[in-house]
This record gives structure tokens, C-alpha cells and sequence, in this order.
């Protein structure tokens, strides 16, 4: 009993070491592609670009996944762009509280668009006062939200958070993130400090593990993507331009 009350206790106490060595990264502008494996087999490829518009203060994550090799023979196509809010102030006092509560980022609109053949579905969610409403296939949901943020903001600054209500595709979600260790891998940069850091999804068969390098800016290196326990693909950082 005494030994398992030292043990909690010490992995807390790491936890709380890691969380406290985090600095922020604001937003920078960068353009990423990731290839999608499973089984050491490429199946898909994702571009990821991050763009600012000083004209309304405002940043915009864009993601496009699509199916390469022979497995482009059924297309799958999937769109998805956030854009949001950020406020640096904020993020250090985030930091200062242990991330205890999200006022540093929100979203304003995100959009999900996936095309399988010739089938496709949409979903969109836009801010409207301090919820945000979705429609699906063109039909508004009359069910708002009241979360601050999608899943692209969420997986951006996921090393961040701890738990926090997300929009996910136009369901309102609890997103469980928890700082692992800190690991040194083999990446384009070379060997990479990074933080691994899971994310759980309430009432979701989803989970993931996500690489952040420390010295570029906490960008997402290698994602592993989980249901239940088993593992279904790796997407690793393949290219990057900033």
C-alpha cells in the first residue's frame, strides 16, 4: 500500500516536471506533409499548411488527406480547415495556471468535407456569439456548442492542454490529453526532443499518441492513431517548409 502511494506520487510528480519545463510556441506559418502508414505500408498522405491573416488577426489550419499508390484506386478525400483565434498573453498565463483553462485560443469556423467515389459529406460549424452551430449536409443542428475549440486546434496544441470540451466534426466532446515522457527520436530534424503525449476521447473508441519537438516549434513529428488498443496507422512528418 505504502509502495503504491510512493509510486502515484512519483509519477505525478514527473508529470508535473514535464508540464512545467513546457514553453509556449505561438503560431507560425509552415506547410507540412505527412505520409499515413500501417504495417510499414503507405496507404495516404496528409498536407498540413498554417496561414495568418493580419487583417483580422486570425489563423487558419488547413489539412488535406488522400489516398497515394494503389490504394488511390478508391479515393478518399478528406478537407478540413480551422480558423481561430490565438492570444499569447493568455498562453503564458495558461502556463502559469497549469493549464487549469483554454482562454488563449477559440475558434471562429471550421469546415470538414470527405469524398468517397462519387459520395461526399460536409460538415460546417461556425461561431456565432459564444457558441458554435453546425450544419451537416447543409442541415443546421439546432444542438449548440459550447466548446472553444475544433479537433485540428485541439491536435495543434495538444501538448497544452489537459482536459477541455472540443467540437469534434459537429459533436461536442471531452478531450483527455496527458503529457507521457519526454523522448528523443529519429525525425527530418535530425535526433528530436520531443514530448509524447496522449489523447483520450470520451465516449469514443479513439485515441492517439503524438510526438511534439520541443526545439521547432512543438510541431506534431509522429502521430500514432489507436481504436480500443489496437493501432491503425502512424503518420509521420515527412516534409516541412516554414
Amino acid at each position: 500500500m505504502i509502495d503504491n502511494f510512493f509510486s502515484k506520487c512519483f509519477k505525478c510528480l514527473i508529470v508535473s516536471i514535464l508540464f512545467t519545463e513546457i514553453s509556449i510556441s505561438a503560431p507560425k506559418v509552415y506547410s507540412a506533409i505527412y505520409s499515413l502508414k500501417k504495417g510499414g505500408i503507405e496507404f495516404a498522405r496528409s498536407k498540413h499548411d498554417l496561414s495568418y491573416n493580419s487583417n483580422s488577426d486570425e489563423w487558419c489550419i488547413t489539412s488535406f488527406s488522400y489516398t497515394v499508390g494503389i490504394f488511390s484506386i478508391k479515393k478518399d478525400d478528406r478537407n478540413e480547415t480551422s480558423c481561430f483565434k490565438y492570444n499569447k498573453n493568455n498562453h503564458l498565463d495558461a502556463i502559469n495556471s497549469n493549464f487549469s483553462s483554454n482562454d488563449f485560443v477559440r475558434t471562429n469556423a471550421y469546415t470538414y468535407n470527405r469524398t468517397i467515389g462519387t459520395k461526399s459529406h460536409t460538415v460546417e460549424v461556425k461561431r456565432i456569439d459564444d457558441s458554435l452551430v453546425t450544419i451537416i449536409d447543409g442541415t443546421p443542428s439546432m444542438k449548440k456548442s459550447y466548446a472553444s475549440i475544433d479537433r485540428l486546434v485541439a491536435q495543434l496544441f495538444g501538448y497544452t492542454f489537459k482536459k477541455i470540451k472540443v467540437n469534434d466534426k459537429g459533436r461536442e466532446r471531452q478531450y483527455d490529453f496527458k503529457i507521457i515522457r519526454k523522448e528523443t527520436i529519429s525525425t527530418i530534424f535530425g535526433n528530436t526532443e520531443s514530448i509524447v503525449v496522449s489523447k483520450n476521447i470520451n465516449e469514443s473508441k479513439r485515441s492517439t499518441l503524438t510526438w511534439y519537438s520541443i526545439n521547432n516549434d512543438y510541431i506534431p513529428v509522429v502521430v500514432e492513431q489507436y481504436r480500443i488498443n489496437e493501432h491503425k496507422f502512424t503518420a509521420t512528418l515527412i516534409e516541412f517548409q516554414d
